[in-house]
């Protein structure tokens, strides 16, 4: 699994050190939370609503319809995003947090030594084609196993219920596929504790979580040609099929000429002298 894509982009040190991936925590939790986003604005009931800067949309309720969000644009029915953005007065409310990682090295050497190649094609002024697999990066990498948090609040039990439910078929298969591609898997042990509650003004606010166990990689792809100066090919010739190889110690190359060729060659001999 591997997608090219490097997090912390106003820092210059992943370019110096060509680290190529290394996502686990911000980028887990953004592409987490943009993943709810995007499946709850398909929602006509429980209706996610972006505002103008990409959050949700919580305006001032006062006067306002309870049935507003459902069948227009005027305000989320649910409050998505990450711990700790703002104080969360708006329910139900599905916040995402890490509770963080552990090193996980897919090769006892970090899969240091592996090369890739890429293929260079040569061709010549007769228009004869040769492709060449060419060393084009020395490979690190390991990968990142932790778990991510989804606390789910809801001033009903209905409502806390079928978020639950939502979420889980949601990260479980719906998203699956596509959290894979985009460097994140999410291992199929998802758990769901237990119900909490707590009082909140003249109401009970009930609470409910979901663990997602992650896992992604990191990868550094150094260029050889950064490297090396010179790639040399050596070419033996003989036998090279028996114990030991016979090399052949001299090397005659014969090349027929017919006779038109050799008048141009040396037509174009007397010219240049």
């Amino acid at each position: 699994m591997s997608t090219g894509f490097i997090s912390g982009n106003r820092t210059d040190l992943n370019k110096i050190y060509n680290i190529v991936q290394n996502n686990f925590i911000s980028y887990t939790k953004d592409i987490i939370i943009s993943t709810l986003k995007e499946f709850f604005a398909k929602d006509s009931y429980y209706h996610y609503v972006y505002d103008q800067w990409g959050f949700a949309k919580v305006n001032d309720h006062t006067d306002q319809n309870i049935n507003a969000g459902i069948h227009d644009d005027l305000t989320t029915r649910v409050y998505i995003g990450e711990v700790g953005r703002f104080n969360v007065i708006h329910y139900p409310s599905i916040l995402v947090s890490s509770n963080g990682v552990r090193h996980v090295p897919i090769s006892i050497n970090r899969d240091q030594g592996r090369i890739d190649y890429q293929t260079t094609t040569f061709i010549d002024g007769l228009g004869n084609e040769k492709k060449i697999q060419v060393p084009y990066a020395f490979i690190l990498s390991g990968a990142w196993e932790g778990s991510i948090t989804i606390d789910i609040y809801a001033r009903g039990i209905r409502e806390k219920d079928d978020l639950l439910e939502l979420i889980s078929i949601l990260f479980i298969d719906l998203a699956w596929n596509d959290l894979y591609r985009a460097g994140v898997a999410i291992k199929q042990d998802v758990q769901v504790g237990s119900l909490g509650f707590s009082d909140d003004r003249n109401d009970r606010l009930y609470k409910q979580s979901i663990t997602l166990n992650v896992r992604t990689e990191w990868r550094r792809e150094i260029p050889i040609l950064n490297t090396l100066d010179t790639i040399n090919f050596c070419v033996d010739f003989g036998n090279l099929s028996v114990e030991p190889p016979e090399i052949a110690p001299n090397l005659t190359i014969n090349m027929e000429i017919d006779l038109l060729d050799g008048i141009n060659n040396l037509w174009k001999v007397k010219i240049y002298q």
